[in-house]
């Protein structure tokens, strides 16, 4: 199999991720009329590639279900995973594209080691991960609303305010951008770099190189197919206003990269959805939308049951 053909499944998950998750860091600023669409996905595409390149990397060796990876066993699992992620992409909810990549990773170990041979252990310390992300960012976006708020209101001056807003937003995207790149990049190429495509794994430059594809891939997704789920951050979940929206991107940016220096890839989406619900918290439990919050929350456990079947599946059609 060539090696184009078999990297179709990251790059096709790269692009769901950055047409999904670009959401997830300037969702807010392009629902509160603070930025344009179109300045936002360029920025998305510059400082997620950024990001993936620069502190990426650390996250590759780590990151395997199983002992050793194939070529076609790689595309069976970022294949399923980028199915599922293009589901949720096309019906406009936020997606966790990590949890859409273990479910891949881990259907594609079952297939080829057995239940026996899976790291189920490395599955469930990510899984508490996953748990924590959305309330640690809940908690952060909760307290830096309560605690800015009355800061704010001291300034007088509207046009003051206004370009404060705007440097916020072109910050806070820039920062989420570059963590959803450096955190998430992994999940794209990950598979391939164990399976050698992009060089000998124990050298830097292969994970580099890995690192570098899978952020090209999200950045093309950003600039051609990130509206959608822009819209059910910014406008759907909670009303929110410049600053709270403000608030909510960077508490899921501090969370991403976290994590990131912790070396485990954690979902962007459920980090702004908590940060979304932390901010609604705050400002009354009225603002929220709790039958939308569960639907995502549902289609979280949904994604990673419904890619690890698919990467079986994969697996089997691929002869793996």
């Amino acid at each position: 199999m060539y090696v184009g053909t078999t990297l179709i499944g990251g790059l096709f998950l790269a692009w769901s991720l950055g047409a999904n998750n670009s959401a997830n860091v300037f969702g807010t600023a392009v629902g509160t009329r603070s930025m344009r669409f179109r300045t936002a996905v360029i920025l998305i595409a510059v400082f997620a590639t950024i990001g993936a390149a620069a502190e990426g990397p650390a996250l590759y060796e780590s990151y395997s279900f199983s002992g050793s990876v194939s070529p076609r066993l790689a595309l069976a699992s970022t294949g399923a995973a980028a199915a599922a992620m293009f589901v949720l992409t096309y019906l406009s909810l936020p997606a966790s594209a990590s949890q859409a990549a273990a479910g891949g990773m881990m259907g594609a170990a079952v297939w080829s080691s057995g239940a026996a041979g899976s790291e189920w252990a490395k599955l469930g310390g990510w899984a508490l991960c996953w748990a924590v992300t959305p309330v640690f960012a809940a908690l952060i976006a909760f307290v830096c609303l309560r605690g800015a708020a009355p800061l704010l209101r001291r300034v007088s001056n509207a046009a003051l305010l206004s370009a404060i807003y705007k440097a916020g937003f072109v910050v806070s995207g820039c920062y989420g951008a570059y963590t959803l790149g450096a955190n998430n990049v992994v999940v794209t190429t990950g598979p391939y770099f164990k399976a050698g495509l992009f060089g000998d794994p124990s050298t830097s430059m292969a994970a580099f190189l890995a690192a570098l594809t899978g952020g090209a891939g999200i950045a093309l997704g950003a600039l051609t197919y990130s509206r959608k789920v822009m819209r059910t951050i910014g406008e759907r979940i909670t009303a929110l206003d410049p600053f709270s929206a403000l608030v909510a991107v960077f508490a899921h940016s501090i969370v991403l990269h976290i994590f990131t220096h912790l070396h485990v890839p954690v979902s962007s989406a459920q980090a702004i959805v908590g940060a979304v619900a932390g901010v609604g918290v705050a400002k009354g439990s009225r603002a929220l939308n709790s039958r939308l919050l569960l639907v995502v929350l549902s289609s979280w456990v949904l994604v990673t049951l419904a890619s690890g079947l698919l990467a079986i599946l994969l697996a089997w059609i691929l002869g793996c």
